[in-house]
């Protein structure tokens, strides 16, 4: 055990030197835990400010290192990055708000027989329980 250890210190200190920052391979690399924790956690946030919608299991699944949703879920509040669920439909703009009002106000004097020709469609969300099964990214 302790002659492995000589062999494995005497075999780094006598490696040629590497510039890891024009060389930035992994086996080059010789880092603590610690580092390699720092980098991961570098990682994780960089990954979710490049892309806003991904979801914390495909970021675990592409740091490469066993980490539970748990850890992913702290990095990204540590770095103030909020989960929120993505728009199903865009935001109204004043000038939508405004055709909406025009479209009731043109409809406002009609009677029964008038509203009986309209097919309503209706694209709303009922939730009877409590997992809506939405992807929250």
């Amino acid at each position: 055990m302790i002659s492995r250890r000589l062999e494995e210190d005497f075999g780094k200190r006598n490696m040629p030197a590497v510039d890891t920052r024009r060389y930035p391979r992994a086996e080059n690399l010789v880092w603590s835990e610690q580092e390699d924790r720092e980098e991961r956690d570098r990682r994780i946030v960089r990954q979710a400010l490049v892309d806003p919608t991904v979801t914390r299991s495909t970021i675990r699944t592409d740091v490469g290192v066993a980490i539970v949703p748990q850890t992913v879920s702290r990095h990204l509040a540590e770095a103030n990055l909020k989960s929120k669920y993505p728009f199903r439909a865009l935001p109204l703009t004043p000038e939508h708000r405004q055709l909406r009002l025009q479209w009731c106000q043109a409809r406002s004097m009609w009677n029964v027989t008038d509203w009986q020709k309209v097919v309503f469609s209706d694209e709303s969300r009922f939730v009877l329980g409590t997992d809506d099964n939405r992807v929250r990214v």
